[in-house]
């Protein structure tokens, strides 16, 4: 299947050009992929981990960059890999080409997949999905590392687990807090610098509305979706036509 998808970062070409040509850097921009080994200058050993609400899926392969062009901003990738658990496996051509416009730098990657085992199972358009909202991620992340603006924004798992800690951390020195001096001041602690997150926890739920609403951009789609709606709700209302009159016979 061929993907297409876009990122664009406030920072000059030649800036972001050299930070995307750093894989062992750049890598912990892309939500769930490391870099494993390096295995000469332009291959790498790589992990991925995807995670689709209960569903998680580990990839290990290699990454080669088999195209480098300094002056046209533009490279070809390839990789391959094998699910760590399980038959499936993922094979990838990616082309990148960067252009600047003015103060911001704007890529383009077009990438041919072959999947096959669970992934592929997924179909195209869940597929597409996933990448538009994986490249949003790297998008930001890229953007924190390149002005060197804080920690890059964390997934979901983390976010919840950033909330839990944070809220069992204030209980436990609401007493100290309250005893302060009147004219004391909180400090707030220093910003942590660039730790992009190791995993990648895309919200099922608002994957499947993302693919509806792509879905109803295509014309018949619109009719189709509220049929399915009408069905449902007919069905519900029978439902509860016949409850009400259970209990009114009762």
């Amino acid at each position: 299947m061929d993907l297409d998808s876009a990122f664009t970062v406030t920072a000059p070409i030649d800036q972001v050009w050299a930070t995307l040509m750093d894989f062992e850097q750049v890598a912990g921009c892309v939500p769930g992929a490391q870099v494993l080994n390096k295995l000469s200058e332009d291959a790498y050993q790589v992990g991925m981990k995807v995670k689709l609400g209960p569903v998680t899926m580990q990839y290990k392969g290699q990454m080669e960059v088999v195209e480098r062009d300094e002056q046209a901003y533009r490279a070809v990738l390839k990789g391959s890999a094998k699910e760590a658990r399980g038959q499936g496996t993922a094979q990838a051509t990616a082309h990148l080409q960067l252009v600047e416009d003015g103060a911001t730098t704007r890529g383009t990657v077009h990438a041919d997949v072959a999947l096959s085992g669970r992934a592929a199972a997924m179909g195209q358009g869940v597929i597409g999905s996933v990448t538009d909202s994986m490249m949003g991620q790297f998008a930001t992340n890229l953007q924190s590392m390149l002005t060197g603006s804080g920690a890059a924004v964390p997934d979901a798992e983390a976010v919840a687990a950033a909330s839990s800690a944070g809220a069992t951390h204030a209980a436990s020195n609401g007493t100290a807090a309250a005893g302060a001096a009147p004219g004391a001041t909180a400090t707030a602690p220093p910003r942590p610098a660039f730790a992009p997150s190791a995993e990648s926890s895309l919200d099922a739920a608002a994957l499947a509305t993302s693919v509806v609403m792509g879905q109803l951009r295509e014309p018949g789609r619109v009719l189709q979706v509220l049929a399915v709606v009408a069905v449902i709700a007919y069905r519900l209302g029978l439902r509860a036509g016949r409850r009400e009159r259970a209990r009114y016979l009762g």
